[in-house]
């Protein structure tokens, strides 16, 4: 899995695949956090345990998604 870069909101962030199915977040050289799926009755919820906003979270999350549907 290669790393792949999105931006969200003017920001430009490095994603970084993981073999378990996680995704670390590094905007510029600092990692940010990890980001991970879950799926829910009403769909593909994202979701992380370091200190990061859930909508920020969830429009990552989105935005890995899409990336990979390509």
């Amino acid at each position: 899995m290669e790393k792949f870069s999105i931006q969200l909101l003017e920001q430009t962030f490095l994603i970084e695949p993981q073999e378990n199915g996680t995704f670390r977040i590094f905007d510029g050289e600092e990692k940010i956090g990890v980001i991970y799926p879950e799926v829910e009755e009403d769909g593909t919820v994202w979701k992380t345990m370091d200190d990061l906003d859930a909508d920020f979270v969830q429009q990552l999350g989105e935005l890995v998604s899409e990336h990979n549907m390509k």
